[in-house]
């Protein structure tokens, strides 16, 4: 598991608009946050990601930036870039000169496991709450917390802050059943940006003796 893919389900938590059956309050704000989401052309962000292992009492944070347009995507953290055109995917280590390619699978229903999902996971099965409202430095949160009615999922809760005076996704925490914790905070957000649709395709020409692995098939 890797912070593209935990980003990148993350970020389409908000793409559709259709929880199961739940507290109502909750979803008036959840359906806001996904109208807002899905009438962007494009997003982009700035990122961080925690990740607390509670089994081996280790912590650790890296930091990166994201581009979404349609189910294109680029993104880059911890010295790996990586380009989603819709169909391929690049992932480009520069300290290496290497680039791998592949073809991600599009069946998958865990957010973590299949990156074609971007700002989409609220449309699958969950039951969920309005915890109440909370106030940071950044100002007042509703605070929701997701719980999967699939059993089989790796998280047994989600938890989701969302900026209060603008209807935006500020923060998403996941508790896995491993052992193993995720939290996702964005900043810096921006809406309908203009982006080329080259930044979601690596382009090996500008990289010379690039060492290339193929994994498509």
């Amino acid at each position: 598991m890797n912070f593209r893919n935990i980003f990148l389900g993350i970020a389409l938590l908000f793409s559709c608009g259709v929880f199961a059956q739940q507290d109502p309050e909750a979803k008036k704000i959840l359906d806001r946050v996904s109208q807002k989401v899905k009438s962007a052309t494009t997003l982009q962000a700035d990122f961080e990601l925690a990740v607390e292992n509670r089994t081996e009492n280790q912590k650790t944070s890296s930091k990166g930036i994201i581009k979404i347009k349609s189910k294109k995507y680029y993104m880059e953290s911890m010295g790996t870039k990586v380009y989603f055109d819709g169909t391929t995917m690049w992932s480009f280590m520069e300290d290496v000169n290497e680039v791998t390619i592949s073809t991600p699978a599009n069946t998958s229903d865990d957010f973590v496991e299949n990156p074609a999902l971007i700002f989409d996971f609220y449309n699958r099965d969950f039951k969920y709450r309005l915890v109440g409202e909370v106030n940071m430095d950044e100002g007042w949160m509703y605070e929701i917390d997701l719980f999967p009615m699939n059993l089989e999922q790796p998280y047994s809760r989600f938890k989701i802050l969302i900026k209060r005076d603008t209807d935006e996704l500020f923060m998403v925490s996941a508790v896995g059943k491993e052992g193993v914790d995720y939290t996702v905070n964005i900043r810096n957000l921006k809406y309908n940006q203009p982006i080329s649709d080259s930044q979601f395709s690596f382009d090996q020409s500008k990289h010379k003796n690039v060492e290339v692995i193929d994994l498509r098939f």
